[in-house]
């Protein structure tokens, strides 16, 4: 819960940055470089690319200030298409100690502010920050990626570092809840240079947002093939926060079982709205692609809170082959309600929309049997205790609606619902 606090924290204080009349959609291309709240970055300077976006860099100036050779990097960027966030190092610092907190939790800053201005600029897809600085600001960018949760922060660019963080900082300890293999996204360092070097470095992580639509590689899918093959494919929709934390550890723990997994990322699949028939279209391309490319005859369909919220929109209209296809569907954490794009309150546990969709009706349309229900006894949006006597297994566990962090048992019914239902096929 530590983590997920720390970004809430940080989502409330960016809050404050729906000002400036919301204006970056609406603004004339000329109109480059606006400054608005940051949260707890205090005043940034956000540089805006003319054409399409290609990315999303957190940029932390060298030292006090804004300069005007940060200014030129950020304009730079901006030109190959990435919207840049120019945060003052010594604000920053001072505003955290300010708060006196007991640590910090410094990619969920970064974080919510990419959060918060991508959606203000409506871009159709969601970018994971890049963090990059110079001296004290490459000191921060290496903070902040080794901290992050995997799946949250793109990217880390540091240019000469400063040799020690400024004590302000005060970085939060390692969730022990979270286990990383390796640093969450790619480390570009230069031991000398300037912002110039800075630039070079970050350009070629920048993305084109287009994708041949004869593959799946404008989705944002995690590949996880079991070890050796397998004819059991899983594919599991994340939650809000992206691929994270209980979706990740589960579907891990499927890969070492022997299942071959396939996520969705949902924060960034939903970034922008996609109402159930495209969902459905792009889960059935998932579908068919891994189903080819591993040699999977059985699949099982999971989904966590809003992954398992629109799961049976996506399962009700797939074809009818595909449909067959389907041994299991998981849904954990299943609320009255489906929301089909992301939203700021969600991340705050408000309830769904006003345009959200009632779920009673589908899940009524899917076999029964085939439906697993998990929700925590303390849980209080949940869909699951009506189930029950449906034909449905409904399963209460410890907890909220993180189930007491027990993923690991959560997993080994998921399984066994699904190797029952391939055997009894």
């Amino acid at each position: 819960m530590m983590l997920k606090k720390g970004i809430a924290r940080a989502v409330v204080a960016c809050a404050g940055m729906m000002l400036a009349g919301g204006a970056f959609a609406t603004q004339p291309a000329a109109v480059k470089v606006q400054t608005v709240s940051g949260g707890r970055y205090g005043p940034v300077t956000v540089t805006k690319p003319n054409g399409a976006m290609r990315g999303f860099v957190v940029m932390f100036s060298q030292g006090s200030g804004w300069s005007a050779a940060d200014q030129q990097a950020a304009d730079a960027l901006a030109k190959a298409g990435a919207m840049t966030v120019g945060v003052d190092a010594e604000r920053y610092a001072a505003n955290l100690a300010a708060t006196q907190e007991a640590c910090h939790h410094l990619d969920g800053d970064a974080e919510a502010v990419s959060h918060q201005l991508e959606r203000l600029a409506q871009s159709s897809r969601y970018y994971a920050p890049i963090v990059a600085g110079v001296g004290q600001g490459g000191a921060i960018a290496k903070q902040i990626l080794s901290m992050a949760p995997e799946n949250t922060i793109a990217g880390m660019v540091s240019v000469e570092p400063a040799p020690k963080l400024d004590p302000r900082f005060k970085p939060c300890p390692p969730d022990p809840t979270i286990v990383r293999r390796a640093m969450p996204g790619f480390v570009e360092t230069a031991a000398a240079g300037d912002a110039a070097k800075l630039v070079a470095l970050v350009k070629p992580h920048l993305r084109d947002g287009t994708a041949d639509e004869l593959d799946v590689s404008d989705l944002p899918l995690i590949e996880l093939p079991a070890k050796g093959g397998s004819n059991l494919l899983a594919i599991v929709i994340s939650g809000d926060g992206g691929w994270r934390d209980l979706d990740k550890t589960i579907a891990e723990a499927l890969q070492r079982d022997g299942v071959s997994v396939v996520g969705i990322d949902a924060l960034r699949y939903f970034w922008s709205e996609k109402p159930p028939a495209q969902t459905s279209r792009d889960l059935a391309r998932v579908m068919r692609t891994y189903m080819a490319r591993w040699n999977a005859t059985s699949v099982a369909l999971v989904g966590y809170s809003f992954g398992a919220d629109v799961m049976p929109f996506a399962y009700n209209r797939l074809p009818a082959a595909l449909r067959d296809k389907v041994s299991v569907m998981s849904l954990l954490g299943f609320a009255p309600a489906a929301d089909f794009q992301i939203r700021v309150t969600g991340w705050l546990g408000m309830p769904a929309s006003d345009k959200a969709l009632k779920v009673s009706p589908e899940i009524a349309k899917v076999p029964p049997g085939i439906v697993q229900c998990f929700y925590g006894e303390q849980e209080k949006e949940t869909m699951c205790p009506v189930l029950a006597n449906t034909g449905i297994q409904v399963i209460k566990t410890q907890g909220e609606h993180h189930f007491g962090r027990d993923y690991v048992a959560l997993e080994k019914q998921i399984l066994a619902a699904f190797k029952k239902q391939v055997a009894g096929n």
